[in-house]
């Protein structure tokens, strides 16, 4: 089976980290190519850790504007390259003209890696009802990651959808790769925030509760690693950085960190499934997060991990409190409850999953939408 994956770029974020992931599980395989949109930089760390079996191509964007250009050489590279599975990662605008030209020869799916509704940008709300055409007429197979992503796409788009859960690679410890620098004292607990700074990440809320905290005398550290994609929010964030709040940019060794991190902080808005809360699973690092999107779906509240009540600063503060109450014994049953978790969402299952969705739109009977 002759397989590409589509994606804006492989540097880092947990989409970047499940395309991946995805790709080097299908390769061991399949014939299997990888083409970013943008031109790849070497400091891209999932797309240095491709394996050598991928292709690797790239449509070669080096800057922002209207993407029509992009368009056509999309079009033209999927026609060119005769695949029989094309799979796309979000950015469905850059899509349309490849979509158009090439749905009758070419089986296309797109997975939607969050809310389904909020994971269209301003170019994609401007073709919503081409987007919905697509998927109701089997031009493009959809893909969710959870139940609650799921739903939101029925609701958006009014079909259904294949559910595929998101999946990862088990963190190991990497030399040189800790969080125990952070440490204040022998009992100070450290978390671990890895997302990009967004406003749907609520990073500020986040920061605004660790200080809370803090203030009332908690042995705690926060932790934040992700690249600045709103230089607004970053600037209020780092009023509340001291030496228990700190900010150590985008980091490649995420998952390492989360194996020497006594939780995992999430406190956002809407989530699809986040990679960085099933790597945390997978290295039996406690998560404390929102109730929202697709971490319901994974976290038992006061079982595998903490949820909060609400998105406040004053929930996220409570949630924090009931983590720091457990006593040892229950916070290491907590852990070992993450670990059996986490084995659910193993990449290698992920990926079969997948090829058994490719194999069965690719059967004879396959044609139309399934799902």
């Amino acid at each position: 089976m002759k397989i590409l994956q589509m994606h804006k770029s492989l540097g880092t974020g947990g989409i970047e980290a499940m395309v991946c992931g995805l790709s080097n599980a299908l390769a061991q395989t399949q014939d299997v190519t990888v083409c970013t949109i943008v031109q790849p930089s070497p400091d891209d760390k999932f797309y240095r850790e491709l394996d050598p079996a991928i292709r690797r191509e790239t449509i070669g964007r080096t800057g922002e504007g209207k993407p029509f250009k992009e368009m056509l050489r999309i079009a033209r590279f999927i026609r060119k390259g005769h695949f029989d599975i094309v799979q796309l990662h979000g950015f469905f605008y850059y899509f349309v003209l490849a979509i158009l030209l090439c749905h009758r020869k070419t089986c296309f799916c797109y997975t939607v890696h969050s809310n389904a509704l909020k994971e269209n940008n301003p170019w994609d709300l401007r073709i919503l009802s081409f987007k919905r055409f697509c998927f109701r007429k089997g031009w493009v197979h959809p893909i969710t990651i959870s139940p609650a992503s799921q739903q939101s796409f029925t609701e958006l788009y009014g079909c259904g959808s294949r559910m595929i859960p998101n999946g990862v690679i088990r963190p190991r410890v990497a030399e040189g790769s800790s969080l125990d620098e952070y440490r204040m004292t022998p009992g100070t607990r450290v978390f671990l925030h890895a997302s990009r700074i967004s406003p749907e990440k609520n990073q500020l809320v986040l920061c605004q509760a660790f200080d809370s905290l803090i203030r009332e005398g908690a042995d705690v550290v926060l932790v934040i690693a992700g690249p600045i994609h709103h230089h607004d929010i970053f600037d209020q964030m780092k009023v509340l950085f001291s030496d228990r709040i700190h900010y150590i940019g985008t980091r490649s060794d995420i998952p390492s960190l989360l194996c020497t991190a006594d939780g995992m902080c999430l406190a956002s808005f809407y989530e699809g499934l986040p990679v960085i809360l099933l790597e945390a699973m997978a290295a039996g690092c406690i998560p404390v997060c929102t109730p929202v999107g697709g971490i319901l779906d994974v976290v038992r509240d006061g079982e595998n991990g903490i949820l909060a009540s609400g998105t406040s600063e004053e929930e996220y503060v409570m949630a924090m409190k009931r983590y720091l109450a457990l006593p040892d014994t229950a916070r290491k049953e907590m852990q070992s409850a993450c670990l059996r978790t986490g084995e659910q969402y193993d990449i290698q299952a992920t990926g079969q999953k997948y090829l058994s969705y490719y194999t069965e739109l690719l059967a004879p009977a396959g044609k139309g939408c399934r799902i």
